[in-house]
């Protein structure tokens, strides 16, 4: 944990304190009488905002021993991987404490499989309109967050939980529901708020004359192994959201009003979405969240508005 450009303080997995400031080296163990009031200072910092830190850090008076460490350079006790992993999963429980979060197993596997961490957690905080987005965002830029994607990056998982929901995010005219169009060939449900589950599983329509119900696009999708887009994904009720969190979690079947349904390799949903409408934020769910094995951002640049010109 950086506390400024000379000083930084670090918990270990063995339960000792390091603290580092300008060459200097101290270590703290759980046996040493003055632990106890290191221990106190690591938390109170950790509960502290990074622009608040040097603040408290210059107010606090703790008697330490030093070590010299040559050249600024620590010796670092080899661990094995799985020593490693753990690591990395205690102090990323630890990392999220402070902002109500709890990583989950859906979490950790995506992370895992993510090509930029920093992006999956970005996105997965600002889809659910999380609070502390800005808070996460400002301490992934810290030492300590990159050595915690390190450790938990150093085994891949043995199989990827999610791989039926991806989301593509923007403001309007970026392009994104263009994309996930083409890569459904056009397949598309255009969603908003009264769209209740059986208004995604059925289509109205007159058979002799009598209104009756057909199978929808998204249960043929479903069936045949095929994927759809759920445009303005995040416009839909509770109740439909929920429904897709049923669907979308890997489950190779499930029953619809006495119908057995089979989900099919292949179906995936690409939901597209405007985080921010009419100036207030539809956010997503998290369960939902936890679903997508991919979300991307769209944003418009300089060489897309040229279009506009040239």
């Amino acid at each position: 944990m950086k506390i400024n450009n000379d000083c930084e303080i670090t918990k270990k997995t063995d339960g000792t304190i390091s603290f580092v400031e300008k060459g200097v080296m101290t270590v703290i163990c759980t046996n040493d009488p003055i632990y106890s009031d290191w221990e106190k200072a690591y938390n109170t910092l950790r509960a502290t905002s990074l622009n608040k830190r040097n603040e408290v850090y210059v107010n606090m008076t703790l008697p330490v021993t030093d070590v010299k460490v040559e050249d600024n350079k620590v010796e670092v006790e080899e661990l094995s991987d799985d020593e490693k992993i753990t690591r990395g999963l205690t102090n990323i429980i630890n990392f999220f404490s402070e902002f109500q979060f709890e990583p989950n197993y859906r979490f950790i596997n995506t992370l895992a499989y993510a090509k930029n961490g920093k992006n999956y957690i970005k996105s997965y905080f600002e889809l659910s309109n999380n609070q502390y987005l800005n808070e996460v965002v400002e301490k992934m830029k810290s030492k300590e967050f990159k050595n915690i994607l390190s450790d938990i990056k150093v085994a891949k998982p043995t199989s990827h939980i999610n791989k039926r929901l991806k989301i593509y995010y923007g403001s309007a005219g970026t392009g994104k529901t263009t994309l996930a169009q083409k890569e459904s060939d056009n397949r598309c449900i255009v969603c908003n708020a009264s769209m209740l589950p059986a208004d995604l599983m059925e289509d109205f329509v007159f058979v002799d004359g009598k209104p009756s119900f057909k199978p929808s696009v998204l249960w043929d999708c479903m069936t045949n192994g095929k994927p759809i887009v759920l445009d303005e994904i995040n416009l839909l009720p509770f109740d439909s959201l929920r429904f897709l969190q049923g669907i979308l979690d890997g489950k190779s079947e499930f029953d619809y009003k006495g119908h057995k349904v089979t989900i099919a390799d292949g179906f995936e949903v690409i939901g597209t979405m405007n985080l921010a409408i009419g100036g207030m934020v539809f956010g997503l769910p998290e369960p939902l969240i936890d679903r997508c094995y991919e979300m991307k951002k769209f944003t418009l640049d300089a060489s897309m508005l040229k279009s506009a010109l040239v």
